[in-house]
């Protein structure tokens, strides 16, 4: 899955794709159009939310769930590249779109695909409220690629992440979704939403974070107090759930580690400094969800 110096990891990042025209190649393409490394660091996500919901291991929903979060991820991804193709052109010159390896129309035309089958399973597993709150995160997506992000600034993207766990809430309790724990969780990602968008858009002087673009320093420190709050909303959830006492070892750690990265915030950053940073925070997260699943599951 490589060519010259894309690697797999550019593919599944959705950094880079092979530019030679070929159908292998267009495969891959359209699998870092989706972003599929991330699609799948998100399945934890919805693993450790059901779980919370009260979804048995065995339940039949599970695998219905990974299915269209992976699908409404992929959507995601595709929209901001489609939107963003012409800008890619300077910023990430290798990505599909902007080397021309996919065309918009063949990125639309899977972007329909994946939405359709989206909505048809959560229609017939689901229920209205799921659908209902996976249609709102993907139009707030949609709304923060094409006006907030550039407008207002990159911090925005708060707005459709935090219902991504209440929408997977809904799905599986929808009559406790008004409880604590559901927004406890969305209050998380909230916090988390920082902590991965300050390395993404960090050598990106153009875009604001809210109104304006702060210096590094003050960028880096919103970068850390985001990570305090991460801790706080996960012991939150810790005291809440009755989780095992391990579960605030997993968090102190990946809260420790996401701050080791804060150095590489300040004047002299880099992009493979920042790159080191989005990939640990994404794989924690990841790591961060599975554990809450597990804890739930082995009590």
């Amino acid at each position: 899955m490589t060519n010259g110096n894309v690697s797999a990891s550019d593919v599944f990042f959705g950094r880079a794709a092979p530019t030679e025209r070929s159908f292998r190649n267009k495969i891959v393409g359209l699998i870092a159009l989706q972003e599929m490394g991330l699609n799948i660091m998100i399945m934890p996500v919805a693993l450790g939310t059901a779980a919370l919901a009260g979804a048995r291991l065995d339940a039949l929903q599970l695998l219905p769930l990974l299915v269209v979060v992976f699908l409404a991820s992929g959507v995601a991804m595709m929209t901001n590249d489609v939107i963003d193709a012409e800008r890619d052109k300077e910023k990430w010159p290798l990505k599909p779109l902007a080397t021309g390896l996919i065309s918009k129309s063949e990125a639309i035309f899977c972007m329909a695909i994946w939405a359709v089958l989206g909505i048809v399973i959560a229609v017939v597993f689901f229920n209205w409220l799921i659908l209902a709150l996976g249609l709102l995160v993907l139009a707030g997506n949609l709304v923060y690629s094409r006006y907030l992000r550039d407008n207002i600034g990159y911090l925005t993207v708060i707005l459709p992440l935090v219902l991504v766990p209440v929408g997977i809430w809904s799905g599986f309790s929808p009559e406790t979704v008004l409880t604590p724990l559901p927004w406890l969780l969305a209050l998380f990602m909230a916090a988390y939403a920082p902590v991965v968008q300050i390395p993404t858009e960090a050598l990106d002087p153009t875009i604001p974070a809210l109104f304006v673009r702060p210096r590094p320093t003050t960028e880096r420190a919103l970068y850390v107090a985001s990570v305090v709050a991460m801790f706080v909303f996960g012991f939150a959830i810790y005291l809440y759930a009755q989780l095992s006492w391990l579960f605030v070892v997993v968090l102190a750690v990946f809260a420790a580690a996401l701050l080791t990265q804060a150095r590489n915030l300040g004047d002299d950053r880099s992009r493979e400094k920042l790159e080191i940073g989005f990939k640990l925070d994404s794989v924690g997260l990841s790591i961060y969800w599975l554990s809450i699943a597990a804890f739930v599951w082995v009590k």
